[in-house]
């Protein structure tokens, strides 16, 4: 049994990696900005009341981080996982349109928050077996394959990928292994119908990879099937 933080748990990846988890029989916190919004979470804590704790939290505030860690200490000796799940994605963003507050918004998001996480979670990380830490990143995030448009997205991603190397050579001494990962084009609200992978095939990926990882991989940027990608 794995103990487990998963952040924007309350839809697409983030309730499919709780639910999975879940279903290994692991002990998961299910954090949400809104979690009232989430009625499959709710429906699975119904199911799983033992295993699953759901957290209210907005990770673009340190208050609400600094009583999650509260929370999470009060239940669990230490965290042996966290996936740095939430993010937002700006649509319809090109050159010409671009909005500073979305952008500023974009990067709070999904690259200051994760990093301010891994900085609060870090003493439980540091207790927990063979602890990993899974910053959930995107193909768009690679600088070597990047194209035209979404400029918010791409940077705030490749941003958390630079924010994960560096991390993952500070958190080195305290034994917890860093990767950065690409989910695929996954059948989201955010990647759409038309995406070529199933939550499910993505998320239990996904795990496959994490599971398997260990100090040896630590810093690496990888696609959902374990494959490498470039900076």
């Amino acid at each position: 049994m794995k103990r487990i933080l998963v952040t924007g748990a309350n839809r697409g990846l983030g309730l499919e990696f709780s639910r999975q988890a879940l279903a290994r029989g692991d002990r998961v916190f299910a954090a949400a900005r809104k979690p009232s919004k989430g009625h499959d979470l709710e429906s699975l804590q119904n199911e799983h009341a033992e295993q699953l704790s759901i957290l209210p939290l907005d990770v673009r505030d340190e208050e609400q981080i600094g009583a999650a860690v509260s929370e999470v200490g009060k239940q669990v000796e230490g965290l042996d996982l966290l996936i740095n799940n939430a993010g937002v994605y700006p649509r319809g963003e090109s050159f010409g349109n671009l909005n500073e507050a979305t952008m500023l918004d974009t990067l709070h998001t999904n690259t200051v928050a994760p990093i301010l996480m891994a900085q609060a979670f870090a003493d439980l990380l540091s207790k927990g077996d063979e602890p990993k830490l899974v910053n959930i990143s995107s193909l768009m995030g690679s600088i070597a394959r990047t194209m035209g448009g979404s400029y918010s997205y791409r940077a705030s991603k490749a941003g958390l990928n630079m924010y994960s190397k560096v991390l993952s050579s500070d958190l080195r001494p305290m034994g917890i292994t860093v990767v950065v990962i690409h989910p695929g084009w996954v059948k989201t609200d955010m990647g759409g119908r038309g995406a070529s992978l199933s939550l499910e095939q993505s998320i239990s990926e996904m795990f496959k990879v994490i599971d398997e990882i260990g100090m040896a991989d630590t810093g690496r940027y990888l696609q959902w099937d374990g494959a490498e990608l470039p900076w």
